[in-house]
């Protein structure tokens, strides 16, 4: 279930993060190690989150479609940062652009972000927006909560 869904102007956030592909049925494990080895980069570099965990996927003809759909994903799992990483291992310097975004905070289980992907489709071509870049998802909550609140971001523009 949509809670709140609004158009924002949004700055620009260094992140760190690992980048990879995998099933749908293997996201949480992708995920969590990422998680892992972005805190352990971020901690030998003397850096620290600087906002909630997150993963940013790929839109278009390798990765998921504007239903939050896919058979594989592509995706970047990490955190946004307090300052630019380097590289090291896996874990590289990702940028999430600056510009209008739509902001939406979908709460219920994590299997349902499919629907939240579907649900802000139709919410911006309502208002003639069209994606303008990758969405990415922010964790408000952890695993150990019952009622999960993620907050997908998705970069937008009027529609041409």
């Amino acid at each position: 279930m949509i809670e709140d869904i609004r158009v924002e102007q949004i700055p620009a956030q260094e992140s760190a993060v690992v980048r990879g592909r995998c099933a749908p049925e293997d996201i949480g494990q992708f995920v969590g190690a990422a998680y892992e080895e972005v805190m352990a980069a971020l901690g030998e570099q003397g850096l620290g989150p600087a906002g909630p965990p997150l993963c940013r996927y790929l839109m278009g003809a390798e990765g998921m479609d504007e239903q939050g759909q896919a058979a594989m994903f592509t995706l970047a799992a990490g955190f946004p940062t307090s300052g630019s990483v380097a590289a090291t291992g896996r874990v590289e310097a990702m940028t999430l652009p600056a510009g209008s975004a739509v902001v939406a905070v979908h709460v219920g289980p994590w299997t349902e972000l499919g629907q939240a992907y579907a649900a802000v489709a139709q919410w911006m071509a309502e208002r003639d927006l069209e994606p303008a870049g990758d969405p990415w998802e922010s964790y408000l909550d952890g695993p150990e909560v019952e009622v999960h609140r993620t907050m997908l971001t998705s970069p937008c523009r009027a529609r041409a």
